[in-house]
């Protein structure tokens, strides 16, 4: 039992470490994608 126990707790450690992983990942990407729509130069309007 106690081989269970310890293999449910090092499962779901790691199943939240990727899950961290992922949302690490997606906000980089956000933060990304922003920083660059800030760099694009406005068009002059006419």
């Amino acid at each position: 039992m106690e081989t269970v126990a310890f293999v449910v707790r090092y499962v779901f450690v790691a199943a939240l470490a990727v899950e961290a992983i992922l949302i690490g990942r997606a906000l980089i990407g956000l933060a990304r994608e922003k920083a660059r729509a800030a760099v694009v130069v406005p068009t002059t309007e006419e």
